[in-house]
């Protein structure tokens, strides 16, 4: 599948999403996504590499019925480091789309268990500056995940959800063009992991929607 195969099937899956939910009068709208914010400091013996990074990625959907729902989550992320003794510097903005489909398969008292299927597809552009020049890498990629949600609901406007990345199944591929050669890499991969799970803690996300 190529670049512009996956942006049509994105797209039409956007459009499909839209045409369900403005059909079905049962629809409920929601609202919800996630803002991170972060840095870190990585020493070495006479310098120190200094980092930043932060991501906004607002979710818009819909409730059909009892068992489906539909959305869409832009993303925009920015990052930059440097060494301290300003011999590198590199930046770095991403921009993607995410529409989804998720259906829930088990219910009991406030929980439910969701299966979430959810195409993306990202553009990456990263500046790099050292003493021997500057370097701009840019990079298309597109992927699919399918993955279990865990929600939990604390009125009848606000749930809390986690993506439980622990397992899942996805495709993923990119386009990488560095000005002197184009690279073109697809993987696809089952994961499931129960080990070393103090480690694997960053791969659960908990976020909220607010239904209308």
């Amino acid at each position: 599948m190529n670049n512009r195969h996956f942006f049509s099937v994105t797209i039409l899956g956007v459009v499909v999403s839209f045409l369900l939910c403005s059909s079905n009068a049962s629809a409920q709208s929601y609202i919800g996504g996630s803002f991170n914010f972060g840095g870190s400091n990585k020493y070495y013996a006479s310098k120190t590499l200094q980092g930043n990074a932060v991501q906004v990625a607002p979710d818009l959907g819909w409730f059909i019925g009892d068992r489906w729902a539909v959305g869409i989550r832009p993303r925009m992320g920015f990052s930059w480091s440097s060494l301290t003794d300003d011999s590198q510097r590199s930046r770095n903005f991403s921009l993607g789309i995410n529409p989804y489909a998720r259906y829930r398969l088990l219910a009991h008292h406030r929980f439910g268990l969701w299966a979430e299927a959810d195409p993306e597809l990202a553009f990456s552009q990263s500046r790099s500056e050292d003493r021997e020049g500057t370097w701009i890498l840019r990079s298309t990629t597109y992927s699919l995940d399918v993955v279990p949600v865990l929600t939990y609901q604390l009125n009848s406007h606000i749930s809390l959800e986690s993506r439980l990345n622990l397992f899942s199944f996805g495709l993923a591929g990119s386009h990488t063009d560095n000005g002197n050669d184009v690279q073109h890499i697809l993987s696809w991969g089952l994961k499931a992991t129960t080990k070393d799970i103090v480690d694997t803690l960053g791969d659960i996300s908990i976020g909220f929607l607010y239904k209308f």
